[in-house]
C-alpha cells in the first residue's frame, strides 16, 4: 500500500500549494476520500496514511464498510443521492450528509435523528450546472429548503455541496463553484447563521479550482485510490 501513502502525501502537498497561492491554509480544507467500490483494506490503508474522513455514494456500501472498519477512527460522509428508505440505516453512522436536496428527505432524516437522540449535520446539494442528470436543488430554491431545515430540531445545516458539470471548461467550472460560494454567503447572511460555512465542491479533476473558490471539503477518489476496480 506504499503507492497509496505516496498518493496521499503528494495530494496534501498540492492542496497546500494551491491554498497558499490564494492566501488560504491547508488546515481549512478537509479531504473526504471517496471509497466507492474500494475494499475495506484499501480504506484502512488510507486511514493509516492520515485520512480521517471517508465518503460513500451508496448506503449499502457505507453500512458494510462501517461494520468492517468500526475499530478505526473514521468520520463517514454520505455523498450520493440518498433514498428515503435508506435513511434509518445510515443515520446512526454518518458524520455528514452532503446531498440533502428535498424537504421529504429532510423530514426522514429528522425522524431518524430524533429516534436516535442525536443531531445530523447536513449540506444542501445545489445543482449549479443546470444539468438535469445532476442532483440538487436549483440555486433559487435553496432559500426555501434551508428555511424548512431550520425548523427541524435534529438537523444541523452546515453549508452547501455541488457537482460540476461533466466535460465543462475550467472557466465554467469556476463559475459554478463561485456561484455556490456566493449562495452560501447569501444564505448565511439572510438567516443569520454563523456555522453555515462548509463548501463541498471539487473532485480529483477540478479540486485546484475548488480550493481557489473557497472549498472546505474536497471529495477525492481517483487521486487517492486510483481507478475504481471494474465491476463484474
Amino acid at each position: 500500500m506504499q503507492e497509496l501513502s505516496r498518493a496521499i502525501e503528494t495530494l496534501r502537498a498540492e492542496i497546500a500549494a494551491c491554498a497558499a497561492r490564494v492566501g488560504r491554509t491547508a488546515d481549512a480544507i478537509t479531504i473526504v476520500a471517496i471509497s466507492k467500490s474500494q475494499p475495506p483494506e484499501r480504506i484502512a490503508a488510507a486511514v493509516g496514511a492520515g485520512i480521517t474522513d471517508i465518503g460513500e455514494n451508496y448506503a449499502q456500501e457505507l453500512i458494510a464498510k462501517h461494520r468492517a472498519l468500526e475499530h478505526l477512527p473514521i468520520r463517514w460522509h454520505f455523498v450520493g443521492r440518498l433514498q428515503s428508505n435508506k435513511v434509518k440505516a445510515i443515520a446512526p453512522l454518518v458524520h455528514l450528509v452532503h446531498s440533502l436536496d428535498r424537504e421529504s428527505l429532510a423530514l426522514e432524516l429528522e425522524r431518524s435523528a430524533a429516534r436516535l437522540g442525536r443531531r445530523i449535520a447536513v449540506l444542501i446539494q445545489v445543482n449549479t450546472s443546470g444539468e438535469p442528470t445532476k442532483g440538487g436543488v436549483p440555486p433559487h430554491a435553496a432559500h426555501q429548503l434551508l428555511g424548512s431545515i431550520l425548523g427541524l430540531k435534529h438537523l444541523e445545516p452546515r453549508g452547501l455541496m455541488t457537482l460540476a458539470g461533466l466535460g465543462e471548461s475550467p472557466d465554467r467550472v469556476r463559475q459554478e463553484f463561485r456561484l455556490l460560494r456566493t449562495l452560501r454567503d447569501e444564505l448565511a447572511r439572510d438567516f443569520g447563521l454563523e456555522n453555515f460555512t462548509e463548501l463541498s465542491m471539487g473532485m480529483s479533476g477540478d479540486y485546484p479550482i475548488a480550493i481557489e473558490e473557497g472549498a472546505t471539503l474536497l471529495r477525492i477518489g481517483t487521486r487517492i485510490f486510483g481507478e475504481r476496480p471494474a465491476t463484474k
